[in-house]
């Protein structure tokens, strides 16, 4: 097995996790996402505490920066309430993530919300 592949996944995790963590202290401010202690298993709506507008401005964000190589409005379509509500910091890096390295994410490959429960996408 080659390590070359793990190499280059670790370094697009790495990139895209700053992205998204970017993207979120874009919206909130570097001293409120310092004061909340993001992390992977932090929930938008809970853990940062973010109201559906600004979650919405960090998704344009993310769409600006990945465009259509990432299809975010199909993946939140597939959510459930209690999804969106659940959603954290690394099932967003993961969904990127994923998506990126095999160009679609299939409804077989939808993950966990970092809380154990599994997301639909």
């Amino acid at each position: 097995m080659s390590t070359a592949g793990s190499t280059r996944d670790d370094a697009l995790y790495d990139s895209v996790r700053a992205t998204v963590e970017q993207a979120i202290i874009d919206v909130v401010g570097q001293e409120f996402y310092e004061e909340c202690e993001v992390g992977l298993d932090s929930t938008f709506a809970e853990d940062i505490e973010l109201e559906s507008i600004e979650v919405m401005e960090i998704a344009e964000k993310l769409i600006e920066t990945y465009g259509e190589k990432v299809d975010f409005v199909a993946w939140f379509a597939d959510m459930e309430l209690e999804d969106l509500v659940e959603i954290t910091v690394g099932s967003v890096v993961e969904f990127i993530v994923t998506t990126l390295e095999g160009g679609a994410v299939s409804s077989g490959a939808s993950g966990t919300n970092g809380k154990g429960a599994e997301i639909g996408v």
